[in-house]
């Protein structure tokens, strides 16, 4: 497995001591061997740095990364989106992976999914996803938030591609569950100031380049606690979903997209509305026809920076 590729795995954390020494040892125990570790801490104001610090200075850890590790410690907050670009950029691996730090890997993600990437020729890619709870347990999926994203990713096969999944939901789910090509990562530009919704937009770019794989074959833990960011952003969440969902479709009413499958008039023609309509997306559709959207998207990006 030596001469595989080199992913390198970032790790954005902000206040989890509970659950970032589990979150790093579920890549350290990966039975892929070419990984890269790159930690940023956020300022957390509990634990975890103390904690970070002590994991990765074990020999055994060095060890098992080659002493491909890196470790920034921020002095001040910057968001998720800031310690995730950031991560990446001093980073050296073909391929990248994020890793929440709430968040797992089966042992075996990496070793499956290049597999599958390779034989594929994908450059994207993400895994099915488990709920556990704050202690690690499966969480009930009958019912609630867990339910519905387990639904989420019940429905990719219902849809005429993977791609088209990503439309009205973010199938993948999360940050964490994303292996793509530092190629794609710099042909979209990073990830974006959005509170909510970065990981979504950063995959509906990706569309417009490459088809995403979907590997069921191995379990990305997606853990819900009570103090998942998310929950905490209901103020913005219509805004940025109005932001991400515009501007894919603006950017495909181009002409001569990358991906040929990328849901588009062009690559699907009269399915391609009929397809819209059944997501009760059209409103999204029609706010990307006119430069307001634009106007719109740069607008709510100067009052996050405020």
């Amino acid at each position: 497995m030596t001469n595989m590729p080199l992913i390198s795995v970032i790790v954005p954390s902000y206040n989890y001591e509970k659950f970032i020494v589990e979150s790093v040892e579920s890549v350290v125990c990966q039975t892929y061997e070419n990984l890269e570790l790159v930690i940023i801490d956020d300022f957390s104001k509990d634990n975890s740095v103390a904690l970070i610090n002590g994991l990765i200075s074990q020999e055994r850890v060095k060890q098992r990364f080659n002493g491909k590790i890196h470790f920034i410690k921020h002095e001040v907050n910057r968001g998720a989106h800031y310690s995730i670009n950031e991560g990446i950029n001093i980073s050296t691996g073909g391929y990248i992976s994020i890793l929440n730090a709430d968040d797992l890997y089966d042992e075996n993600r990496f070793e499956i999914m290049m597999s599958a990437m390779i034989a594929q020729n994908a450059e994207f890619s993400f895994s099915k996803i488990s709920v556990i709870d704050g202690e690690g347990n499966l969480a009930d999926t009958t019912t609630g938030e867990a339910g519905k994203f387990v639904a989420v990713q019940n429905s990719i096969n219902s849809f005429p591609t993977v791609g088209w999944s990503l439309i009205p939901h973010n199938a993948a789910i999360s940050t964490g569950n994303m292996l793509f090509t530092r190629d794609i990562y710099c042909k979209v530009g990073g990830f974006r100031n959005l509170k909510y919704c970065h990981d979504w937009d950063f995959i509906l770019k990706s569309l417009l380049i490459t088809e995403p794989l979907y590997i069921p074959e191995t379990t990305y833990y997606y853990r819900l606690h009570g103090n998942n960011s998310y929950l905490q952003l209901d103020n913005v969440v219509d805004r940025e979903v109005k932001t991400v969902l515009g501007g894919f479709f603006y950017n495909c009413r181009k002409k001569n997209l990358i991906n040929k499958l990328c849901p588009s008039p062009q690559n699907w023609r009269n399915e391609f509305l009929s397809q819209i309509e059944n997501m009760s997306l059209e409103k999204f559709w029609v706010f990307s026809k006119t430069p307001f959207n634009l106007a719109y998207q740069l607008r709510q990006s100067l009052i996050d920076r405020k």
